[in-house]
C-alpha cells in the first residue's frame, strides 16, 4: 500500500473508533444513541423542526434510516411527526418539549464529556485545527459543506 491509502484507512479507522466509543457512551450514560442525540440536535438548532429529507441531508443517512430513527424518537415522546394538509407528501420531525430537555440536558452533557474525552483530549490544539481546516477542506471539495451542520461559531 502507498502512503495516501494509509493516510485514508486512518482517517477512516480513527473516526470509526472515536464514534464507537462516544456511541458506547451515549447508550450507557444518556440511554440514547449517538445519532438520536445528532437527531435531537440538528432539530434544536434548526427551529426545532425539519422535513425529514433535511435530515437525510443533515445526518448522512438514507431516508429509511431516518424513518426508523425519527419512529425510535417519537416513540420516547422526543419528537412528533407533522404533515401539511395541503401537501400530504411532506412530513416534518418536530422537536417536543421533552425532546428538547434531552437534547439540553443529560444527553448533551453525556455528548460533551465524550467528545472531550474520547476525541479532543487525545489531540492537542493543532492537531485540532489542522483537522478542521482538512474537513472543510475534504467537504467544500465534494459538494458537502453545508453550515447547517455546524455550529455558528465554526463560521
Amino acid at each position: 500500500m502507498t502512503e495516501p491509502i494509509f493516510a485514508w484507512l486512518y482517517v477512516q479507522q480513527g473516526v470509526d473508533a472515536v464514534k464507537a466509543a462516544m456511541g458506547r457512551r451515549m447508550e450507557e450514560e444518556a440511554g440514547c444513541s449517538l445519532l438520536e442525540h445528532v437527531a435531537l440536535y440538528q432539530l434544536f438548532r434548526n427551529g426545532g423542526r425539519l422535513q425529514m429529507s433535511e435530515l437525510v441531508e443533515l445526518l448522512d443517512v438514507s431516508p429509511s434510516g431516518v424513518t426508523r430513527l425519527i419512529e425510535r424518537l417519537v416513540k420516547r415522546g422526543w419528537v412528533t411527526r407533522e404533515q401539511p394538509p395541503d401537501n400530504r407528501r411532506l412530513v416534518h420531525a418536530v422537536l417536543t418539549r421533552e425532546g428538547e430537555e434531552a437534547c439540553q440536558g443529560v444527553t448533551a452533557r453525556v455528548y460533551r464529556a465524550a467528545v472531550a474525552e474520547e476525541f479532543t483530549g487525545l489531540l492537542n490544539e493543532r492537531d485540532l485545527a489542522d483537522l478542521r481546516r482538512i474537513g472543510r477542506k475534504l467537504m467544500e471539495g465534494h459538494g458537502r459543506w453545508d453550515v447547517k451542520r455546524f455550529a455558528p461559531s465554526e463560521e
